[in-house]
């Protein structure tokens, strides 16, 4: 077996599933109630924002960064302002 598939196998091994697999479960359930938050023209921003950052802040500009954090804010505020989903408890 050549050496690069031993330790994709090596560090598979580490990775914590059970961590893992709870992330999915909340991002496919509580998590869609929060991104649901956004309208879909935000959510829109919000994926535009992110492609263009690449995954790196200095390649978005200040403006850029603003509106990526009010969007974010808005997500966990929620649609009352208060912290909650209106409605929603847990």
């Amino acid at each position: 077996m050549p050496a690069w598939v031993l330790q994709a196998l090596s560090a598979a091994r580490k990775v914590p599933w059970g961590r893992v697999i709870a992330a999915i479960v909340w991002l496919s359930t509580r998590g869609r109630e929060y991104w649901d938050r956004l309208t879909p023209d935000e959510r829109r921003e919000v994926r535009d924002l992110a492609v263009k950052s690449r995954g790196r802040r200095a390649n978005l500009t200040g403006t850029d960064e603003d509106r990526l954090v009010a969007l974010f804010l808005k997500i966990r505020r929620g649609p009352d302002g208060t912290g909650g989903a209106a409605g929603a408890s847990g």
